[in-house]
């Protein structure tokens, strides 16, 4: 888990998101089972989770840069999400594998 982190930080780093968009940042890793507009169901463990995706959220694979088109359902994923009431806003999506 550690070594997850560290990535996602790096990759954070690496591409510019603002230290700010992460304050209160949750994470969730799991697979993406839905595909909807601009919002994707991850299932983590026994729980679903549904997380929108906005222009300002960003996709990466490894060092690449992605976009919304890239993330398939069966794709393994880690999503750093903000919470505001009960929605849940995507800051950065990365896709761990993918099923395509």
């Amino acid at each position: 888990m550690i070594k997850w982190i560290g990535l996602i930080v790096l990759s954070l780093f690496l591409q510019g998101v603002a230290w700010g968009q992460l304050i209160n940042a949750k994470s969730a890793t799991g697979q993406v089972t839905a595909l909807k507009g601009n919002m994707l169901t991850i299932k983590e463990n026994n729980r679903e989770l549904a997380v929108g995706l906005t222009e300002e959220t960003q996709i990466v694979q490894g060092s690449d840069l992605k976009t919304a088109g890239d993330i398939h359902v069966g794709d393994e994923i880690m999503a750093v999400y903000r919470e505001k009431g009960i929605q849940k806003t995507a800051v950065v999506i990365t896709i761990l594998s993918s099923k395509k």
